[in-house]
Protein backbone atom coordinates (compact mmCIF):
# COMPACT_ATOMS: atom_id res chain seq x y z
CA UNK A 1 0.00 0.00 0.00
CA UNK A 2 2.90 2.35 0.69
CA UNK A 3 4.09 1.65 -2.85
CA UNK A 4 0.67 2.72 -4.16
CA UNK A 5 0.86 6.14 -2.52
CA UNK A 6 4.52 6.62 -3.39
CA UNK A 7 3.75 5.90 -7.03
CA UNK A 8 0.74 8.23 -6.89
CA UNK A 9 2.76 11.12 -5.48
CA UNK A 10 5.58 10.65 -7.96
CA UNK A 11 3.14 10.43 -10.85
CA UNK A 12 1.58 13.76 -9.92
CA UNK A 13 4.74 15.55 -8.81
CA UNK A 14 5.51 16.86 -12.29
CA UNK A 15 2.02 18.30 -12.65
CA UNK A 16 1.59 19.92 -9.25
CA UNK A 17 3.37 23.15 -10.11
CA UNK A 18 2.79 23.01 -13.87
CA UNK A 19 -0.98 22.58 -13.68
CA UNK A 20 -2.88 25.40 -15.34
CA UNK A 21 -6.14 26.99 -14.26
CA UNK A 22 -7.08 29.49 -16.94
CA UNK A 23 -10.05 31.80 -16.34
CA UNK A 24 -11.52 34.49 -18.54
CA UNK A 25 -10.08 37.97 -17.98
CA UNK A 26 -8.11 40.83 -19.47
CA UNK A 27 -4.85 42.76 -19.13
CA UNK A 28 -4.41 46.49 -19.67
CA UNK A 29 -1.01 47.21 -21.24
CA UNK A 30 1.08 50.29 -20.52
CA UNK A 31 0.24 51.74 -23.95
CA UNK A 32 -3.49 51.61 -23.15
CA UNK A 33 -4.32 48.50 -25.20
CA UNK A 34 -6.67 45.98 -23.59
CA UNK A 35 -6.07 42.28 -24.27
CA UNK A 36 -9.01 40.01 -23.58
CA UNK A 37 -8.31 36.35 -23.05
CA UNK A 38 -7.56 33.91 -20.25
CA UNK A 39 -5.33 34.25 -17.17
CA UNK A 40 -3.76 31.37 -15.27
CA UNK A 41 -5.39 31.83 -11.86
CA UNK A 42 -3.10 30.50 -9.15
CA UNK A 43 -3.54 29.88 -5.43
CA UNK A 44 -1.53 33.02 -4.68
CA UNK A 45 -0.57 32.97 -1.00
CA UNK A 46 1.51 36.04 -1.82
CA UNK A 47 0.91 38.69 -4.45
CA UNK A 48 1.89 37.41 -7.92
CA UNK A 49 5.14 38.67 -9.41
CA UNK A 50 3.91 37.83 -12.92
CA UNK A 51 0.95 36.23 -14.67
CA UNK A 52 0.50 33.87 -17.62
CA UNK A 53 -1.96 34.96 -20.32
CA UNK A 54 -3.49 33.29 -23.38
CA UNK A 55 -5.70 34.87 -26.00
CA UNK A 56 -7.52 31.58 -26.44
CA UNK A 57 -7.98 29.08 -23.64
CA UNK A 58 -6.57 26.23 -25.73
CA UNK A 59 -3.77 28.25 -27.34
CA UNK A 60 -0.29 26.81 -26.99
CA UNK A 61 1.35 30.23 -26.93
CA UNK A 62 1.54 31.81 -23.49
CA UNK A 63 2.34 35.46 -22.81
CA UNK A 64 3.82 36.55 -19.49
CA UNK A 65 3.22 39.94 -17.93
CA UNK A 66 4.66 41.53 -14.79
CA UNK A 67 3.91 44.86 -13.07
CA UNK A 68 6.41 46.67 -15.28
CA UNK A 69 4.64 45.65 -18.50
CA UNK A 70 0.94 46.16 -17.66
CA UNK A 71 -1.20 48.64 -15.73
CA UNK A 72 -3.74 46.16 -14.42
CA UNK A 73 -5.36 42.77 -14.93
CA UNK A 74 -8.65 41.23 -13.96
CA UNK A 75 -9.87 37.67 -13.65
CA UNK A 76 -13.55 38.10 -14.49
CA UNK A 77 -15.76 37.90 -11.43
CA UNK A 78 -12.90 36.86 -9.16
CA UNK A 79 -9.96 39.21 -8.67
CA UNK A 80 -8.71 42.59 -9.88
CA UNK A 81 -5.09 43.79 -9.62
CA UNK A 82 -3.49 47.13 -10.48
CA UNK A 83 0.17 48.10 -10.84
CA UNK A 84 1.72 50.38 -8.24
CA UNK A 85 5.13 52.03 -8.49
CA UNK A 86 6.40 53.76 -5.41
CA UNK A 87 7.74 53.32 -1.91
CA UNK A 88 6.77 50.31 0.22
CA UNK A 89 7.68 49.53 3.83
CA UNK A 90 10.18 46.74 4.48
CA UNK A 91 9.98 46.18 8.26
CA UNK A 92 8.61 42.89 9.55
CA UNK A 93 5.34 43.01 11.49
CA UNK A 94 4.60 39.38 12.38
CA UNK A 95 5.33 38.56 16.03
CA UNK A 96 7.76 37.28 17.21
CA UNK A 97 9.86 38.17 14.16
CA UNK A 98 9.78 41.93 14.63
CA UNK A 99 12.69 44.40 14.83
CA UNK A 100 14.33 45.85 17.94
CA UNK A 101 13.18 49.43 17.85
CA UNK A 102 10.99 51.25 15.35
CA UNK A 103 11.98 50.43 11.77
CA UNK A 104 10.56 52.81 9.15
CA UNK A 105 12.74 51.58 6.27
CA UNK A 106 11.27 51.64 2.76
CA UNK A 107 12.25 50.78 -0.77
CA UNK A 108 11.17 51.73 -4.28
CA UNK A 109 9.33 48.92 -6.06
CA UNK A 110 6.83 48.10 -8.80
CA UNK A 111 4.22 45.58 -7.63
CA UNK A 112 0.72 44.27 -8.16
CA UNK A 113 -1.95 45.43 -5.69
CA UNK A 114 -5.07 43.32 -5.20
CA UNK A 115 -8.32 45.27 -4.98
CA UNK A 116 -10.33 44.32 -1.90
CA UNK A 117 -13.23 46.80 -1.77
CA UNK A 118 -14.13 49.94 -3.68
CA UNK A 119 -16.80 52.63 -3.70
CA UNK A 120 -17.54 56.25 -4.47
CA UNK A 121 -14.79 57.63 -2.21
CA UNK A 122 -12.10 55.04 -1.49
CA UNK A 123 -10.58 51.81 -2.76
CA UNK A 124 -8.67 49.40 -0.51
CA UNK A 125 -5.84 47.24 -1.84
CA UNK A 126 -3.59 44.51 -0.45
CA UNK A 127 -0.06 43.35 -1.22
CA UNK A 128 1.78 40.47 0.40
CA UNK A 129 5.30 39.12 0.05
CA UNK A 130 7.79 37.12 2.10
CA UNK A 131 8.31 40.09 4.43
CA UNK A 132 4.80 41.21 5.35
CA UNK A 133 1.23 42.01 4.31
CA UNK A 134 0.59 45.64 3.42
CA UNK A 135 -2.63 47.52 2.78
CA UNK A 136 -2.97 50.51 0.45
CA UNK A 137 -5.77 53.01 0.04
CA UNK A 138 -6.62 55.53 -2.65
CA UNK A 139 -9.23 58.16 -3.29
CA UNK A 140 -11.11 58.09 -6.59
CA UNK A 141 -8.66 58.89 -9.42
CA UNK A 142 -5.86 59.20 -6.88
CA UNK A 143 -2.63 57.32 -6.30
CA UNK A 144 -2.47 54.45 -3.77
CA UNK A 145 -0.95 55.26 -0.38
CA UNK A 146 0.25 52.59 2.05
CA UNK A 147 -1.67 52.38 5.32
CA UNK A 148 1.23 52.57 7.74
CA UNK A 149 1.68 50.03 10.52
CA UNK A 150 4.77 49.06 12.51
CA UNK A 151 5.42 46.51 15.22
CA UNK A 152 8.65 46.34 17.21
CA UNK A 153 10.34 45.61 20.55
CA UNK A 154 10.88 48.68 22.71
CA UNK A 155 13.78 49.16 25.14
CA UNK A 156 11.99 47.00 27.72
CA UNK A 157 11.63 44.17 25.15
CA UNK A 158 7.89 44.67 25.05
CA UNK A 159 6.03 44.50 21.75
CA UNK A 160 4.90 47.97 20.70
CA UNK A 161 2.51 48.82 17.86
CA UNK A 162 2.62 51.99 15.80
CA UNK A 163 -0.92 52.38 14.41
CA UNK A 164 -0.43 55.29 12.01
CA UNK A 165 -3.07 53.77 9.70
CA UNK A 166 -5.77 54.69 12.23
CA UNK A 167 -4.95 58.36 11.83
CA UNK A 168 -5.06 58.00 8.05
CA UNK A 169 -8.52 56.39 8.22
CA UNK A 170 -9.75 59.05 10.65
CA UNK A 171 -8.79 61.77 8.13
CA UNK A 172 -10.83 60.01 5.43
CA UNK A 173 -13.73 59.65 7.86
CA UNK A 174 -13.68 63.37 8.67
CA UNK A 175 -13.52 64.20 4.96
CA UNK A 176 -16.27 61.93 3.67
CA UNK A 177 -18.49 61.13 6.69
CA UNK A 178 -17.99 63.95 9.22
CA UNK A 179 -19.58 63.47 12.61
CA UNK A 180 -19.71 59.67 12.38
CA UNK A 181 -18.61 59.03 15.95
CA UNK A 182 -19.55 55.35 15.80
CA UNK A 183 -17.14 54.81 12.91
CA UNK A 184 -14.43 56.77 14.73
CA UNK A 185 -14.78 54.36 17.65
CA UNK A 186 -14.52 51.35 15.33
CA UNK A 187 -11.35 52.73 13.77
CA UNK A 188 -9.80 53.22 17.21
CA UNK A 189 -10.53 49.56 18.06
CA UNK A 190 -9.57 48.14 14.66
CA UNK A 191 -6.66 45.84 13.88
CA UNK A 192 -4.39 45.94 10.86
CA UNK A 193 -6.40 43.12 9.33
CA UNK A 194 -8.30 42.65 6.11
CA UNK A 195 -11.77 42.16 7.61
CA UNK A 196 -11.51 45.24 9.85
CA UNK A 197 -10.18 47.50 7.11
CA UNK A 198 -12.70 46.29 4.52
CA UNK A 199 -15.58 47.00 6.89
CA UNK A 200 -14.32 50.51 7.66
CA UNK A 201 -13.76 51.43 4.00
CA UNK A 202 -17.20 50.07 3.08
CA UNK A 203 -18.81 52.33 5.68
CA UNK A 204 -16.85 55.39 4.56
CA UNK A 205 -18.06 54.64 1.02
CA UNK A 206 -21.60 54.15 2.32
CA UNK A 207 -21.79 50.86 0.46
CA UNK A 208 -25.36 49.89 1.23
CA UNK A 209 -25.22 46.49 -0.40
CA UNK A 210 -21.98 44.65 0.18
CA UNK A 211 -21.44 41.68 -2.08
CA UNK A 212 -20.93 38.42 -0.20
CA UNK A 213 -17.47 36.97 -0.70
CA UNK A 214 -16.70 33.30 -0.84
CA UNK A 215 -16.01 31.87 2.57
CA UNK A 216 -12.40 30.99 3.32
CA UNK A 217 -13.53 27.75 4.96
CA UNK A 218 -16.15 25.02 4.76
CA UNK A 219 -17.46 22.33 7.08
CA UNK A 220 -17.94 18.67 6.24
CA UNK A 221 -19.29 15.42 7.68
CA UNK A 222 -18.43 11.94 6.49
CA UNK A 223 -18.67 8.21 6.92
CA UNK A 224 -16.42 5.36 5.90
CA UNK A 225 -15.70 1.66 6.09
CA UNK A 226 -12.51 0.95 7.98
CA UNK A 227 -10.45 -2.22 7.65
CA UNK A 228 -7.99 -2.35 10.56
CA UNK A 229 -5.24 -4.94 10.92
CA UNK A 230 -3.95 -5.19 14.48
CA UNK A 231 -0.65 -7.00 15.11
CA UNK A 232 0.69 -8.25 18.43
CA UNK A 233 3.91 -9.99 19.43
CA UNK A 234 4.03 -11.41 22.99
CA UNK A 235 7.63 -12.54 23.53
CA UNK A 236 7.26 -13.40 27.24
CA UNK A 237 4.32 -15.80 27.22
CA UNK A 238 4.70 -17.11 23.67
CA UNK A 239 8.36 -16.80 22.66
CA UNK A 240 7.90 -19.11 19.68
CA UNK A 241 5.25 -16.89 18.09
CA UNK A 242 6.24 -14.02 15.82
CA UNK A 243 3.42 -11.68 14.85
CA UNK A 244 -0.27 -12.49 15.05
CA UNK A 245 -2.66 -10.35 13.07
CA UNK A 246 -6.39 -9.77 13.45
CA UNK A 247 -8.33 -7.81 10.82
CA UNK A 248 -11.64 -6.16 11.60
CA UNK A 249 -14.16 -4.24 9.49
CA UNK A 250 -15.94 -1.39 11.24
CA UNK A 251 -17.64 1.94 10.46
CA UNK A 252 -15.91 5.28 10.84
CA UNK A 253 -17.52 8.70 11.14
CA UNK A 254 -15.82 12.06 10.83
CA UNK A 255 -16.38 15.78 10.73
CA UNK A 256 -14.12 18.74 10.21
CA UNK A 257 -13.24 22.00 8.53
CA UNK A 258 -11.31 22.96 5.39
CA UNK A 259 -9.46 26.28 5.29
CA UNK A 260 -8.52 27.61 1.84
CA UNK A 261 -5.48 29.62 0.89
CA UNK A 262 -7.70 31.08 -1.85
CA UNK A 263 -11.43 30.20 -1.73
CA UNK A 264 -11.83 31.00 -5.43
CA UNK A 265 -9.19 28.46 -6.47
CA UNK A 266 -9.35 25.90 -3.63
CA UNK A 267 -6.19 24.17 -4.77
CA UNK A 268 -4.21 24.17 -1.54
CA UNK A 269 -6.23 23.38 1.60
CA UNK A 270 -5.52 22.99 5.30
CA UNK A 271 -7.88 20.38 6.73
CA UNK A 272 -8.61 19.64 10.40
CA UNK A 273 -10.60 16.47 10.95
CA UNK A 274 -12.10 14.69 13.95
CA UNK A 275 -13.05 11.03 13.47
CA UNK A 276 -14.39 8.17 15.59
CA UNK A 277 -13.74 4.44 15.14
CA UNK A 278 -13.48 1.20 17.10
CA UNK A 279 -11.98 -2.30 16.84
CA UNK A 280 -12.33 -5.49 18.89
CA UNK A 281 -9.36 -7.72 17.99
CA UNK A 282 -9.02 -11.32 19.21
CA UNK A 283 -5.66 -13.11 19.16
CA UNK A 284 -5.55 -16.89 19.43
CA UNK A 285 -2.37 -18.70 20.51
CA UNK A 286 -2.46 -22.50 19.94
CA UNK A 287 -1.17 -24.41 22.99
CA UNK A 288 -0.45 -28.14 23.19
CA UNK A 289 -0.80 -29.80 26.62
CA UNK A 290 -0.33 -33.58 26.87
CA UNK A 291 -0.84 -33.95 23.13
CA UNK A 292 -4.09 -31.98 23.42
CA UNK A 293 -4.23 -28.68 21.54
CA UNK A 294 -6.13 -25.81 23.01
CA UNK A 295 -5.93 -22.02 22.77
CA UNK A 296 -4.75 -19.05 24.78
CA UNK A 297 -6.70 -15.91 23.97
CA UNK A 298 -5.82 -12.24 24.23
CA UNK A 299 -8.52 -9.65 23.43
CA UNK A 300 -9.53 -6.03 23.94
CA UNK A 301 -11.89 -3.41 22.60
CA UNK A 302 -10.38 -0.12 21.44
CA UNK A 303 -12.46 3.05 20.96
CA UNK A 304 -10.57 5.88 19.27
CA UNK A 305 -11.16 9.56 18.61
CA UNK A 306 -8.62 10.89 16.11
CA UNK A 307 -7.63 14.52 15.54
CA UNK A 308 -5.87 14.94 12.19
CA UNK A 309 -4.42 18.22 10.91
CA UNK A 310 -3.42 17.69 7.29
CA UNK A 311 -2.47 19.39 4.04
CA UNK A 312 -4.51 18.69 0.92
CA UNK A 313 -3.49 19.53 -2.63
CA UNK A 314 -5.81 19.28 -5.65
CA UNK A 315 -3.49 17.94 -8.33
CA UNK A 316 -6.34 18.18 -10.84
CA UNK A 317 -8.43 21.22 -10.06
CA UNK A 318 -11.56 22.12 -12.01
CA UNK A 319 -14.70 23.67 -10.61
CA UNK A 320 -16.84 20.52 -10.74
CA UNK A 321 -14.17 17.81 -10.55
CA UNK A 322 -11.03 17.67 -8.44
CA UNK A 323 -8.45 14.98 -7.72
CA UNK A 324 -6.38 15.39 -4.58
CA UNK A 325 -3.60 13.90 -2.48
CA UNK A 326 -3.36 14.49 1.22
CA UNK A 327 -1.04 13.86 4.15
CA UNK A 328 -0.94 14.66 7.83
CA UNK A 329 -0.24 13.56 11.39
CA UNK A 330 -2.97 12.02 13.51
CA UNK A 331 -3.27 12.18 17.29
CA UNK A 332 -5.26 9.14 18.41
CA UNK A 333 -7.01 9.23 21.78
CA UNK A 334 -8.08 5.71 22.76
CA UNK A 335 -10.16 4.12 25.51
CA UNK A 336 -10.24 0.37 26.18
CA UNK A 337 -12.57 -2.26 27.59
CA UNK A 338 -12.47 -6.07 27.98
CA UNK A 339 -8.67 -5.96 27.99
CA UNK A 340 -7.93 -9.50 29.14
CA UNK A 341 -5.74 -12.54 28.62
CA UNK A 342 -7.31 -16.00 28.93
CA UNK A 343 -4.65 -18.71 29.20
CA UNK A 344 -5.31 -22.43 29.26
CA UNK A 345 -4.73 -23.98 32.70
CA UNK A 346 -4.40 -27.75 33.14
CA UNK A 347 -5.82 -27.67 36.67
CA UNK A 348 -8.76 -25.34 36.41
CA UNK A 349 -9.44 -25.18 32.67
CA UNK A 350 -9.39 -21.48 31.82
CA UNK A 351 -8.89 -18.37 33.91
CA UNK A 352 -8.91 -14.73 32.96
CA UNK A 353 -6.14 -12.20 33.59
CA UNK A 354 -7.66 -8.70 33.44
CA UNK A 355 -5.59 -5.92 31.87
CA UNK A 356 -2.42 -7.92 31.34
CA UNK A 357 -0.95 -4.96 29.45
CA UNK A 358 -1.43 -1.22 29.70
CA UNK A 359 -2.39 0.08 26.26
CA UNK A 360 -1.60 3.68 25.43
CA UNK A 361 -4.39 6.23 25.65
CA UNK A 362 -2.66 8.53 23.17
CA UNK A 363 -0.53 7.57 20.18
CA UNK A 364 0.43 9.02 16.80
CA UNK A 365 -0.06 7.77 13.24
CA UNK A 366 0.53 9.22 9.79
CA UNK A 367 -2.32 8.88 7.27
CA UNK A 368 -1.99 9.28 3.51
CA UNK A 369 -5.08 9.91 1.41
CA UNK A 370 -6.21 10.30 -2.18
CA UNK A 371 -9.66 11.22 -3.41
CA UNK A 372 -11.97 13.03 -5.78
CA UNK A 373 -14.45 15.86 -5.33
CA UNK A 374 -17.62 16.04 -7.42
CA UNK A 375 -19.73 19.15 -8.07
CA UNK A 376 -18.16 21.01 -5.13
CA UNK A 377 -20.40 19.00 -2.79
CA UNK A 378 -19.34 15.35 -2.40
CA UNK A 379 -15.94 13.77 -1.80
CA UNK A 380 -14.86 10.13 -2.12
CA UNK A 381 -11.55 9.07 -0.61
CA UNK A 382 -9.16 6.20 0.02
CA UNK A 383 -6.99 6.45 3.15
CA UNK A 384 -4.00 4.37 4.18
CA UNK A 385 -2.40 4.45 7.64
CA UNK A 386 0.82 2.48 8.18
CA UNK A 387 1.37 0.41 11.31
CA UNK A 388 1.50 2.60 14.42
CA UNK A 389 2.20 1.15 17.87
CA UNK A 390 0.11 1.84 20.99
CA UNK A 391 2.26 0.04 23.59
CA UNK A 392 5.41 0.95 25.51
CA UNK A 393 6.73 -2.53 26.34
CA UNK A 394 9.99 -4.05 25.11
CA UNK A 395 8.57 -7.59 25.23
CA UNK A 396 5.04 -6.89 23.98
CA UNK A 397 4.14 -5.08 20.79
CA UNK A 398 0.71 -4.03 19.49
CA UNK A 399 0.06 -1.83 16.46
CA UNK A 400 -2.70 -0.89 14.04
CA UNK A 401 -2.69 -0.47 10.29
CA UNK A 402 -5.82 0.61 8.44
CA UNK A 403 -7.34 1.36 5.09
CA UNK A 404 -10.58 3.25 4.72
CA UNK A 405 -12.98 3.92 1.87
CA UNK A 406 -15.05 6.96 2.72
CA UNK A 407 -17.37 9.71 1.55
CA UNK A 408 -17.78 13.28 2.79
CA UNK A 409 -20.56 15.81 2.32
CA UNK A 410 -19.59 19.49 2.23
CA UNK A 411 -22.02 21.56 4.27
CA UNK A 412 -21.17 24.71 2.30
CA UNK A 413 -19.27 25.42 -0.91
Amino acid sequence: MKLFFTTLIVAFSTTIFAQSNYHEGYVLKNNGDTLKGFINYRDWAQSPRSIDFKKGKNDKQTLQFDPKTIKEFQITGLEHYITYTGMISTDKTHFPDVPDGLDTSKKQDTIFLKQLVTGKHLTLFQHGDEIKTRFFITETNGEPVELTYHEYYNDSKEVTKSNIYKGQLLLYTEKFTPGNNKLVGRIEQSGYEQTDLESIVDEINNNGTISKKKSSNRLFVGIGINSTSTQVNDIDTHPDETLITHTAISPKINLGIDIFVNPNVQQFIFRAELSFSYINPRFVYPVTVNTETTNDLYSFNQYTATITPQLLFNVYNKDDFKVYIDGGAALNLSAYSNNKFTPYNTNSGTIQVPEPYVLKSSWVSFPLQAGVTLNKKIEFSFTYVAYAAFTNYSSFFAANRSICIGAKLYLDK
